[in-house]
């Protein structure tokens, strides 16, 4: 029943400028803020930023929060917007970089709430594949498919399915929207810094470079201001990567995402128990800190 709910809600809103979604996300945000949500949110902002002051930090939390619900009650735009509506609201910038690339191109981006626009655009101008976890809930699931098959040539490889699949597409030219910022466990991780602490990493990126002779172009999409939407920004093609050291690799790639999130902070994905998995077993859990968080 909630989800039906929510998508009657995302139906209502779908044709409403951002303006008035992003004035109905700020007492929502300040709900979630008060609420069990924001605990995750909390303990990450305290372990990242420990030169902020307790009040900056609660700030941040409420912002964040807000931004997150703000990209869920912007979902009906992609699901039932017209897509000229979503190319006005979301915009390239250096592109160029992607779509002048001599070899195979693996976009690798941070999660920032504005993910699915920025995979709604790739998608609409670039033969693409993603590799993704299918959402918990399959309505929403559903329609999550429904707009990337509608909006563009995009090919969803889910990640039970391994790798084989994916450096097929990627050898066949298409581009990889890839988010590797997430916890997925020990298994093939590596523990390289982020924000300073140890996380589980997962070496995928150079290996998927190495294997489809692939360029990394960083990407990374952020709110306009002014509601006027979105902007997907392209960086200069990595050079010499993959390296020889594969630690290093994976610190160049934690260090961008730390880079982005720190310009952006309030749009970064810090609802996700990033650090979830510790290097050791008899590290104590990372998300039972007690409150409050000083």
């Amino acid at each position: 029943m909630g989800t039906r709910l929510l998508l009657g809600l995302l139906w209502l809103l779908h044709g409403f400028p951002l303006r008035i979604i992003a004035a109905l996300s700020v007492p929502l945000g300040f709900i979630a803020a008060h609420g069990r949500a924001s605990r995750t949110t909390a303990i990450n902002l305290h372990a990242c930023f420990p030169e902020m002051s307790r009040a900056q930090r609660q700030h941040l939390t409420r912002a964040h929060l807000t931004a997150l619900i703000r990209s869920v009650l912007e979902l009906g735009i992609l699901w039932w917007s017209p897509p000229a509506r979503i190319q006005r609201l979301v915009r390239f910038k250096n592109a160029h970089y992607a779509q002048n690339s001599d070899r195979p191109v693996i976009c690798l981006s941070p999660h920032m709430v504005g993910l699915e626009m920025q995979g709604a655009l790739i998608g609409m101008h670039f033969r693409g594949v993603g590799f993704f976890t299918p959402h918990k809930d399959p309505i929403i699931d559903q329609h999550l498919r429904a707009a990337r098959d509608r909006l563009g040539d995009v090919l969803m490889l889910e990640r039970k399915k391994g790798l084989r699949p994916l450096v097929r597409a990627i050898r066949d030219g298409r581009l990889l929207y890839f988010l590797p910022d997430m916890d997925f466990g020990e298994r093939d991780s590596h523990f390289i810094p982020f924000f300073g602490i140890p996380a589980a990493t997962v070496p995928t990126l150079p290996w998927l470079a190495r294997q489809c002779n692939a360029r990394v172009i960083p990407c990374a999409c952020h709110r306009l201001p002014n509601h006027e939407g979105y902007e997907v920004e392209f960086f200069p093609p990595w050079e010499d990567f993959p390296g020889t050291d594969l630690t290093q690799d994976l610190q160049r790639m934690n260090q961008f995402i730390e880079t982005m999130a720190r310009q952006y902070p309030a749009e970064y994905y810090w609802s996700h128990k990033r650090f979830r998995t510790r290097p050791s077993p008899v590290d104590s859990p990372f998300y039972r800190w007690p409150q409050p968080l000083d």
